[in-house]
């Protein structure tokens, strides 16, 4: 008896850059300059702090097993996801606290960890004897998520951990993955084995579902001002573009570069989504020309030099062209 968080039809393979976030943060307070890692794949550390940027799975990939060659530590996945404060995790922490079971909770939870990336698919698996919870990878990689998995390993047995409580058993715990050279194979005393996909699963004994969860008077009261956007494609090309709208070129490569994706996959995805990137450009560029009227700090003619246009003519006829009315008159309203 499956539950499943997401369908194939988003499958292309973006992840919010937000996410790498707590590597940093652990490099940094370890006094190592995680700069040479960022600059190997072409990201600025800035863009780490925004929940809005996404980008592709294998640019994370990447950028977090070269802060590991950077740090020199075979296990830094691991480590940080020991270190990684659950309820600050919008999934964990809104699962937590609505629900009573195990049962509950991972049925919940489910159906949250779509927000952070489409780059997976996450699964509850009930048998007769175990559950399974899966996290299945729509693409094979080609850059190996090897402190992701350790990563992954540390924050799922954590996770499983706080919800069962004192019924918690390691050695009836299995931790599976095809990448498991990121965690030692004595991990916390869980079983640790070597899988055939490219995913990663952590199996339990299925009474543990009917458990209620260890943490309803611990857990601290969530908000978030997250935005619960879809992961795909067009919120990744969104979210990089912003601040780019000025240049002249922003072709498919150009963009496909900044998402850390080859530009046929990245032309593939567009059309997967039903739309091109000569339209979404021009969504963007009416979007953030209409919050920018909003506020009356900004000219027009400013506005529309940050959106590319060096005559604000131009501007004025496109904006006019998109929406039936001129900037003045939009900004009037």
């Amino acid at each position: 008896m499956p539950f499943n968080s997401t369908s194939q039809e988003h499958s292309e393979g973006f992840i919010r850059l937000a996410l790498a976030a707590p590597f940093l943060q652990y490099l940094t307070d370890r006094g190592i300059n995680p700069q040479p890692a960022l600059d190997q794949v072409g990201l600025k550390s800035e863009l780490l702090s925004y929940p809005s940027v996404c980008v592709h799975s294998e640019l994370v990939y990447g950028l977090l097993n070269a802060f590991s060659d950077l740090s020199g530590d075979r296990y830094l996945g691991l480590n940080v996801g020991e270190t990684f404060d659950l309820q600050e995790w919008p999934p964990f922490a809104q699962a937590l606290q609505s629900t009573n079971s195990l049962f509950e909770f991972f049925t919940r939870f489910v159906g949250l960890v779509p927000q952070e990336s489409n780059s997976v698919r996450h699964s509850l698996v009930i048998e007769a004897d175990k559950a399974t919870y899966r996290i299945e990878r729509q693409q094979e990689p080609a850059v190996p998520p090897i402190q992701v998995t350790g990563f992954g390993a540390a924050i799922y047995v954590r996770l499983l951990q706080t919800v069962v409580g004192d019924a918690w058993e390691a050695s009836r715990v299995r931790w599976e993955s095809r990448y498991i050279t990121g965690l030692p194979v004595d991990y916390k005393g869980i079983e640790v084995g070597l899988g055939t996909d490219p995913g990663m699963q952590i199996s339990f004994p299925v009474e543990w579902l009917f458990l209620n969860h260890a943490s309803e008077g611990s857990a601290k009261p969530f908000a978030s001002a997250r935005q619960t956007e879809e992961v795909t494609v067009v919120a990744a090309l969104r979210s990089v573009l912003r601040d780019k709208l000025d240049e002249t070129e922003l072709g498919p490569e150009v963009v496909a570069g900044l998402l850390g994706i080859q530009p046929e996959r990245f032309l593939k995805a567009l059309q997967q989504q039903g739309t091109t990137l000569p339209r979404e450009i021009k969504r963007l560029r009416i979007d953030v020309a209409k919050e920018h009227l909003k506020e009356d700090q900004t000219t027009i003619a400013e506005i529309g030099l940050m959106l590319g246009y060096s005559d604000k003519s131009h501007f004025t006829r496109f904006f006019r062209g998109q929406t039936g009315m001129t900037p003045t008159k939009f900004r009037s309203k």
